[in-house]
């Protein structure tokens, strides 16, 4: 995804006092704002999807003297967005850009091959500790064989593998065939190594009669199921991150004064944590409609499958690591990953097999979500009723049934409920007398109805 932004001034003053960032005062004696300057945004896609931390950070940052303002569809249908957006802003047609990172290798940008290196930032937890270390800032300046500045790295979604025709779970339902690629040569030799023929393709044009998979981020899944009926989604394997750098025209940010600049290179970092909880949150969301919906089926490689997968893709790391400094890079991320713990694989509990015996969870619970913890719309009384695996939940204060399915004690300290339409969660669960608690697990589904505002007591069993 590309966006690109259009430099332009609110006001007609000279360049100087705009520099400056001053602030006349009125007639009345009272302050001035400081004269705004808006960067228009170009976006490939539609909507501020990617930017909307960004965009919030520079406007927090720089006081609102710097404004942004989305210009959606950038080269719409354009495949190769990246390239002729990159092109533009070294013509001075535009000033600032965001490309994707796996896109730059083929651009002569070898200095962010590691992020792309198959199976390494598989999840948000590693590519959260990575951009918020030290290695983008050496990677950056890679950019300017480009003829362009690179100034900040952003978060993007894990890019999974997505079966149309094959399940995309051992090396071997890759060879032979056809799966869909955004531009890179990280990724196209991965899929080649694992005996696949990668092909560019617009996201949402997947016929199965000349793809047998793709990778994807789940939104794009999520917005083009309907024409990809009978999918699969393979649920903890990602290729890579998409992961994103915004570039500037050289000539024109050098027009910004030093703290402009310094605004818009420190907002990537301060848009780093609302970014990755809210795509964090966004995958949930999306696993959730796609699940509900039952078009797509989840499935998740075996501990077999997936040490197959990484000896695998074994020769494209001896090909990265050539280079001493991509080498090292792939050293530090790998360390990065050992602190970290597994990052949890999204689930689809539609099919939930129910508790087959009488539980000690069995009865009938009645909770009160205070107005302070639940806010307007859920506050008021709630019962659950549990029994031999089936699952009850009503708001009864005001009176309404939000589902009825099954249930299922895993672990046993872990129950996982599953709703007739979807919808579920999976959670702890603390019972001391006839008092029930239950609490979220970190990564873990968290759907409606949410049975977590205050402590279950048993008025029933």
């Amino acid at each position: 995804m590309v966006v690109v932004v259009r430099l332009a001034w609110l006001v007609l003053l000279a360049l100087p006092l705009l520099a400056a960032g001053c602030a006349s005062g009125t007639k009345a004696g009272g302050k001035e704002q400081p004269h705004a300057v808006v960067l228009t945004i170009a976006n490939h896609d539609g909507g501020d999807r990617d930017l909307s931390d960004y965009i919030a950070a520079v406007k927090r940052l720089s006081g609102r003297s710097i404004r942004l303002v989305l210009m959606d569809n950038w080269r719409s249908g354009d495949a190769d967005y990246d390239r002729g957006t990159l092109g533009d802003v070294r013509a001075g047609k535009v000033d600032l850009a965001k490309v994707e990172v796996r896109s730059l290798d083929r651009l002569g940008v070898d200095d962010f091959r590691a992020v792309t290196a198959p199976l390494l930032v598989d999840g948000l937890a590693i590519e959260e500790r990575l951009l918020a270390s030290r290695l983008p800032q050496e990677m950056l300046p890679g950019t300017r064989r480009l003829g362009v500045e690179g100034f900040a790295m952003l978060p993007g979604e894990p890019l999974r593998p997505f079966g149309l025709t094959r399940r995309l779970l051992a090396p071997s339902a890759y060879r032979g065939a056809v799966i869909a690629n955004a531009p890179s040569l990280v990724s196209g030799m991965t899929l080649r190594t694992l005996g696949a023929t990668p092909r560019t393709s617009l996201s949402g044009e997947l016929p199965p009669w000349v793809f047998d998979g793709a990778e994807l981020d789940l939104m794009t899944v999520e917005e083009h199921e309907e024409d990809i009926e009978g999918s699969s989604l393979t649920t903890n394997v990602a290729f890579a991150p998409r992961a994103l750098v915004l570039v500037a025209n050289r000539k024109l940010l050098g027009k910004l004064t030093p703290e402009q600049r310094e605004i818009l290179r420190s907002a990537g970092g301060a848009a780093l944590a609302p970014a990755v909880s809210r795509l964090r949150n966004e995958d949930r969301v999306e696993a959730g409609i796609l699940c509900r919906r039952g078009h797509t089926a989840f499935f998740a490689a075996t501990a077999p499958q997936r040490a197959a997968l990484r000896a695998a893709v074994r020769p494209v790391y001896a090909e990265l690591e050539a280079d001493p400094q991509t080498r090292a890079f792939i050293r530090e991320i790998e360390a990065m990953k050992r602190s970290l713990p597994p990052e949890p694989a999204l689930r689809c509990l539609r099919s939930l097999r129910p508790q087959e015996t009488p539980s000690l969870l069995d009865g009938t619970w009645e909770m009160r979500a205070s107005l302070a913890r639940a806010g307007p719309s859920d506050a008021g009384r709630y019962r659950l009723v549990l029994r031999r695996g089936r699952v009850s939940f009503f708001h009864i204060s005001p009176t309404a049934l939000f589902g009825a399915g099954v249930f299922r004690i895993l672990d046993g300290d872990t129950v996982v409920f599953r709703f007739a339409d979807g919808e579920g969660g999976r959670y702890r669960w603390n019972l001391y007398r006839d008092t029930l608690t239950l609490s979220f697990i970190p990564g873990q589904e968290e759907g409606a109805p949410n049975p977590t505002f205050a402590p279950f007591h048993r008025v029933r069993r």
